[in-house]
């Protein structure tokens, strides 16, 4: 809805072009070769018609069937039946991108199927990977991985470790019996 939103602007531009400069210029031509032209064979009746919105919007509902209609035979009962290679060509045409750079052949899908999967199993220690600490989880929601850096709160003021402390209020220095340090000129 966003993207029909955000495009919203780009048809409007297109009809004007299409209503206000091409169809009145083809016009104009279509009207001084009539009028102009020796060859009595181009002599007839036309209508100039200026087809950018209509194209536009024809590819854009095209290209929105297509992606439906992948979404369904995604599904592994209809997969068998549907030719996603052709499917995905016919997508990046809608899209308007070269088929050829932008898709793999049977050949070229195999070979980057086996380098994903090559990404997707995890490397044991044997094959040159991290050896998980002990305790450590995987299913861990924190992301510590059973180790403690990052874990607690941080200090409030007045506690150690705050890094106001003792840097310019001098009310908490002098409750707690503190030497507050000379300022310089740059604090």
């Amino acid at each position: 809805m966003l993207m029909g939103a955000a495009s919203g602007g780009t048809k409007t531009v297109i009809k004007n072009v299409d209503d206000y400069l091409l169809r009145p210029l083809g016009e104009g031509f279509f009207r001084f070769n009539m009028q102009f032209d020796f060859d009595p064979e181009i002599k007839g009746d036309l209508e100039v018609k200026a087809r950018g919105t209509e194209s536009l919007m024809a590819n854009e509902v095209r290209s929105q069937r297509l992606m439906q209609f992948l979404q369904i035979a995604s599904s592994p009962a209809l997969a068998p039946f549907a030719k996603f290679q052709y499917v995905i060509r016919e997508i990046a045409k809608s899209m308007d991108l070269d088929p050829d750079k932008v898709t793999n052949n049977m050949d070229e899908a195999a070979l980057q199927a086996e380098i994903m999967k090559g990404f997707q199993q995890p490397a044991g220690p044997e094959q040159g990977g991290m050896i998980p600490p002990a305790g450590a989880d995987a299913m861990d929601p924190t992301g510590a991985g059973g180790g403690n850096i990052g874990m607690g709160q941080a200090p409030v003021p007045g506690e150690q470790g705050f890094s106001a402390n003792g840097q310019g209020n001098t009310q908490q220095a002098e409750a707690a019996g503190q030497q507050q340090p000379p300022m310089g000129p740059l604090q």
